[in-house]
């Protein structure tokens, strides 16, 4: 009862204040409301695990009218438009603040006690969005509030901080990487099948891609997508292989990282081909510099094996969609230039960059409608200036700092392992959103709120094994 109680009077109170600012609320969705938040409550792992699960389908959208509020005009152009897993992590959050004050505040059960890692530099990064209203160039301080709580402050919140709080055990850290692992599964063998059909084709090669499921697009509808995910994925499931102490699962989870591996160079995805290269160097530069010196010569058997597929990307990279869609880039990142020069110190203002490039006449009349900045960088750039761009360098920078001193300090073995190509996904992930257009959702955060769980429980695990010896 008390737990329907709280499910109740959340309800409720969302629901009221939907209906005082004149937003059409049925029974149904009073209904679905309800039952999500008391679902989250009861069950916030596994609402967690479904949201990891549900996080790349992007495609999977629910649209919420905010009625005739002037502000919801303004600001979401009359609805909110959200995946499903973010509305399931709306409620996580929601339920995970209600626990808090339960079980920690009133309480005092330590177990519930917050952990937020980079939450000082990620403050920065939310001010130096906040102050760019201050921007000579008069943004609309409305949007650039609302730009700032969604996504940049939702972001930390949702895809590091509830994962480091959540993910407190390794056990719950090996099923979350089996969550991912497979999706990631369920998006290459999704691109393999992609190779057989004629809409696959490019040009003069076939190139892996999301295909639609149950008629929805709901990995997107570009192979950059897909790619995205499996420079994630793949680096999530060789971790797991570490942590499974079954040989046939281990096996298994090999495959299947050989798959994504497969799949994700077929998407002939140039940024894809540099996130896996670098990748690889770093792992063979900080892990497996003895394994290289050992069987260098099987590895460049190996490169020499590839370079039939090596050339099929260079010939992919000369043609013209490629040359097309660098032009396309070229021209977005003169615009964050242009923007950027124009107000340096605080940007032009929070999510005001594509209207800033639907009102470059020449961009319109060359490409069409306008675009998101193609990489997060340029974003911030012209966004939030200097102030944006030092902040997100401090941000990574704590992140690093704190994974390279817990490797350094963990005993060399599976967990540290582990942990190297948890670190090296989310490395990934941040490289990846340097040339592309998801860096505030989570396929960029997500991975790096993993790796810092993962941390965390590591060292958890092996301080209660040392007392209990």
């Amino acid at each position: 009862m008390k737990l329907f109680s709280w499910g109740l009077f959340v309800a409720l109170a969302a629901c009221a204040i939907f209906i005082a600012i004149g937003a059409p609320l049925g029974p149904v969705l009073f209904l679905a409301v309800f039952i999500t938040l008391v679902f989250a409550y009861r069950f916030p792992y596994a609402t967690l695990y479904a949201v990891i699960f549900l996080m790349p389908f992007l495609g999977l959208t629910i649209s919420l009218p905010t009625g005739e509020l002037a502000i919801g005009k303004r600001a979401f152009g009359g609805a909110i438009d959200i995946s499903v897993a973010e509305a399931l992590i709306l409620a996580l959050l929601l339920a995970w603040a209600l626990k808090i004050l339960v079980l920690w505040v009133r309480r005092r059960d330590i177990n519930w006690r917050p952990n937020l890692p980079l939450a000082k530099t990620y403050a920065l990064l939310f001010f130096a969005h906040i102050t760019s209203a201050l921007s000579p160039l008069k943004p609309d301080p409305i949007l650039v509030i609302k730009f700032s709580l969604r996504p940049i402050l939702f972001a930390y919140l949702a895809f590091v901080a509830l994962p480091v709080n959540l993910l407190r055990s390794k056990r719950r850290i090996i099923t979350a990487l089996s969550v991912v692992a497979a999706t990631g599964t369920i998006g290459a063998l999704n691109g393999a099948v992609s190779l057989f059909f004629v809409g696959a084709s490019s040009q003069f090669i076939r190139r892996a891609h999301p295909l639609p499921m149950f008629g929805i697009h709901a990995l997107g509808d570009n192979h950059n997508l897909l790619a995205e995910l499996l420079a994630v994925t793949l680096m999530s499931t060789l971790a797991l292989t570490f942590l499974v102490k079954q040989n046939r699962t281990r096996q298994m989870l090999y495959a299947t990282a050989l798959l994504q591996f497969m799949v994700g160079l077929l998407t002939f995805s140039r940024t894809l081909w540099v996130v896996f290269i670098l990748q690889a160097v770093f792992l063979g530069f900080v892990e497996y510099r003895q394994q290289i010196k050992r069987y260098g010569t099987v590895i460049i058997a190996a490169v020499l094996l590839s370079l039939p597929i090596a050339w099929i990307m260079l010939n992919v990279g000369l043609s013209n969609v490629a040359q097309s869609s660098n032009s396309t880039r070229v021209a977005l990142t003169e615009i964050a230039a242009g923007v950027f020069l124009t107000s340096p110190i605080f940007g032009s203002g929070a999510g005001t960059f594509v209207d800033r490039v639907g009102s470059a006449y020449i961009f319109k009349l060359e490409y069409g409608s306008p675009l998101d900045s193609h990489g997060v960088l340029q974003k911030l750039a012209a966004e939030t200036g200097i102030i944006g761009l030092l902040a997100f360098g401090l941000v990574m920078y704590e992140f690093l700092w704190i994974m390279r001193r817990g490797l350094k300090d963990m005993k060399p073995g599976a967990t540290r392992t582990s942990l190297m190509f948890l670190t090296t996904g989310a490395m990934g992930a941040v490289v990846y959103q340097i040339f592309n257009t998801n860096y505030w959702t989570g396929k960029m955060w997500l991975p790096i709120g993993i790796a810092l769980a993962a941390l965390y429980a590591f060292q958890r695990h092996h301080k209660e094994k040392e007392l209990s010896l």
